[in-house]
């Protein structure tokens, strides 16, 4: 037989064998990446696009989670979830749900592979998301799960997948056991590449969309919006026409005056019906966005406006939407952030982001794969003394040259729609995006201590993975407090990264960090039985000779290198005004007792050591006057026109606000010098008693 044959033999042969293995049950829709990182409302839907019913005994799930069918008959038609958690997920959508069961493990909220098998172990469909385009970026935590368009359509093509669409963006968008927000019959034209010149006042917007296949009665529109004030107003419309390129259409928005934010997308209708929006209406940023107005900026920092459109959110208040007695924060907003850099390059526009009021000004949360520096979070504030707008970004300069994972931190002058505010002090949230640049890995525990709360728990609120508790936190603390042996000592450098930590307390002696011993810091622990501990600065305004009752001279210099430690008494002081609960905090002076970490850790004679060691470093190559004189004088330089430019807004005398601001920054130099001498001594003395 010849060979040729053979091949076309055994080509027809397993043609007609796949095709008897093809199944009419597809993996249609999942939720891998629940608000809140609340995965416990994670689920997997099944949905049997065929005429005839399904028998789903021994099926099962693999590569990724893990589950074993029951005795199940799926309907022509029909649906079945597999969740998490079944109380999680009842408690979210109801009860009375098509759920089969629990799957086992976790689905991953970067992407991997999904696997159904039939009961004799045959690969039926199979599904490999991710989080990033081309796959939709909404259903990465903002809010929405991810489903297929076309149920018989090829599962590993991410054009066939798409956010799920709720007409409220505040709630959460899902349908398990029903059909799928954005289910069509047929695949919908494609558009891509949307291309456009960068919007200019004055100027009309020709843009221009790729759509295929381009059919005949294929129409293609454009939807924009003209924003002027606070108020949303509705679209207009302009068609696409078709060009000479096959598949090519192209129109212009009409010339629009400078200070408008516009928008717009595209729309595609297929002659049967079947559409498409570029950007999807699921994702995050629905629409185009630019800022019209020329960057003319030539000011020492960067201006920015907050666009507050929608619903205001209450001061203090996280956007929730609860549903079933639960509250979930939800990502997705409809402000605006624009951010017109110093050095002529054009402004950037942050749209459709949360814009959340917080004392003495906004959290404004950016998305993640659009960030701002590679910050996703930022707080724009201007603090209640003029010199806590210096401490705080002197105070994360200082850790980050010491190596200490810190926030970002900068100045802009900002407008709050078209109201001038002067200048604000912006800095970074500890988030996921802020681990991820700092190659920690986000699916670890991150905890902020806080000086309230009653116990261990109460007083390290937990940020992500709310389903694991604080167990790795209590583990940490136990081991911290086991003593001072030399297997303890092994087992904390297995746990903790003491580097850092010894860092971290030596820079917060130099800057005098009273607060940061006993809460105002983060922890972290990366994810797994190797995971290591890491500490992150946090709220740095009263620092470097600043305290509760503090002179305003910033004259003190003499904290004792005991300070934070277990067995540290507070010295005697005037100061005393109250306590609370059992913290052991007095109000009125800068004496904190020893923190969970911070007391067994410096009592500890080898970390004592390090830190002391580290301490010494510190003071010898980052704190001193030769590497911060110049970061202190040019932030006289950038802030000194601003402050004058703020007490002009505000009816004050922009002479004397400069000398005032001038003689705030003297200070900083003052610290610097006799806070360095004060720890040089100290060691000194230190190394002589040893």
């Amino acid at each position: 037989m010849p060979c040729s044959f053979r091949i076309c033999c055994w080509s027809v042969l397993f043609g007609a064998l796949a095709g008897s293995l093809q199944s009419s049950v597809v993996l249609n829709e999942l939720l891998y990446h629940p608000p809140d990182d609340n995965d416990a409302l994670q689920f997997i839907e099944l949905h049997n696009t065929g005429p005839e019913p399904v028998a789903l005994d021994g099926w099962r799930l693999t590569r990724g989670v893990a589950f074993t069918a029951p005795n199940w008959t799926l309907p022509a038609g029909g649906f079945a979830v597999i969740c998490r958690n079944r109380a999680a997920f009842e408690r979210q959508f109801g009860p009375g749900l098509p759920v089969i069961g629990e799957f086992k493990g976790r689905l991953k909220h970067g992407g991997e592979r999904v696997e159904l098998t039939d009961a004799g172990g045959r690969v039926v469909d199979a599904l490999r998301y991710d989080d990033t385009p081309p796959w939709p970026v909404g259903s990465d935590g903002y809010g929405a799960s991810l489903e297929r368009i076309v149920a018989d359509g090829p599962a590993g093509d991410p054009d066939n997948w798409a956010a799920a669409v709720n007409s409220d963006p505040q709630v959460l968008a899902a349908t398990p056991g029903r059909t799928n927000t954005v289910a069509s019959i047929h695949r919908p034209p494609r558009i891509s590449p949307v291309t456009f010149e960068a919007p200019r006042p004055g100027v009309p917007v020709q843009v221009t969309a790729k759509v295929t296949p381009a059919t005949p009665g294929l129409r293609v529109e454009l939807q924009y919006w003209v924003i002027a004030s606070t108020t949303v107003p509705e679209p207009a419309t302009v068609i696409l026409e078709g060009g000479s390129v096959p598949g090519e259409f192209r129109g212009s928005i009409p010339a629009q005056p400078a200070g408008r934010l516009l928008r717009f997308r595209i729309r595609a209708v297929d002659a049967r019906g079947a559409e498409r929006w570029e950007p999807a209406p699921g994702e995050p940023r629905p629409t185009f966005s630019a800022f019209l107005q020329d960057n003319t900026n030539r000011l020492t920092v960067p201006e920015a406006r907050l666009l507050t459109l929608g619903p205001r959110e209450s001061p203090g208040a996280s956007l929730h939407h609860r549903s079933r007695g639960r509250d979930i924060t939800l990502l997705r907003g409809q402000s605006a952030f624009v951010v017109f850099p110093t050095n002529g390059t054009p402004a950037q526009t942050f749209d459709h982001i949360r814009l959340s009021p917080r004392s003495g000004g906004w959290k404004v949360r950016l998305h993640k794969d659009l960030p701002l520096d590679g910050m996703t979070t930022l707080n724009v504030v201007y603090e209640q003394r003029p010199r806590w707008m210096l401490s705080e970004p002197l105070a994360y300069e200082v850790f980050r040259r010491a190596g200490v994972p810190a926030p970002n931190t900068g100045h802009l002058r900002l407008w709050l729609n078209a109201q001038p505010l002067g200048y604000h002090l912006m800095f970074e949230q500890v988030n996921a995006s802020f681990l991820r640049r700092h190659q920690l890995d986000p699916d670890g525990n991150l905890y902020k201590l806080l000086w309230y709360g009653n116990d261990v728990i109460g007083q390290h609120e937990k940020k992500n993975n709310p389903e694991s508790g604080h167990a790795d936190l209590l583990e940490a603390i136990a081991l911290l407090d086991r003593g001072t042996g030399d297997r303890v000592w092994g087992d904390i450098q297995r746990a903790f990264h003491v580097g850092e930590f010894a860092s971290y307390f030596a820079v917060s002696h130099c800057i005098q960090n009273w607060d940061g011993f006993f809460n105002n810091y983060f922890v972290h622990r990366g994810p797994g039985p190797d995971g290591r501990w890491t500490i992150i600065p946090w709220d740095q305004d009263k620092t470097w000779g600043d305290h509760d009752g503090a002179s305003r001279a910033y004259d003190w210099y003499d904290m004792p290198l005991t300070y934070g430690m277990k067995g540290d008494r507070r010295p005697g002081s005037r100061f005393s005004f109250f306590r609370l609960g059992n913290t052991g905090w007095d109000g009125g002076s800068w004496w904190r007792p020893g923190g969970y970490f911070s007391g067994p850790l410096l009592a500890h004679p080898q970390f004592r050591g390090r830190f002391l060691t580290r301490l010494h470093e510190v003071c010898q190559d980052v704190f001193t006057e030769p590497a911060l004189l110049p970061v202190i004088n040019d932030l006289e330089r950038r802030l000194a026109p601003e402050v004058q430019y703020r007490a002009s807004l505000e009816g004050m005398d922009p002479s004397q606000a400069r000398a005032e601001f001038l003689e705030l920054v003297d200070s900083f130099r003052r610290q610097l010098k006799h806070r360095r001498a004060f720890l040089i001594r100290a060691l000194e003395r230190e190394s002589a008693g040893r």
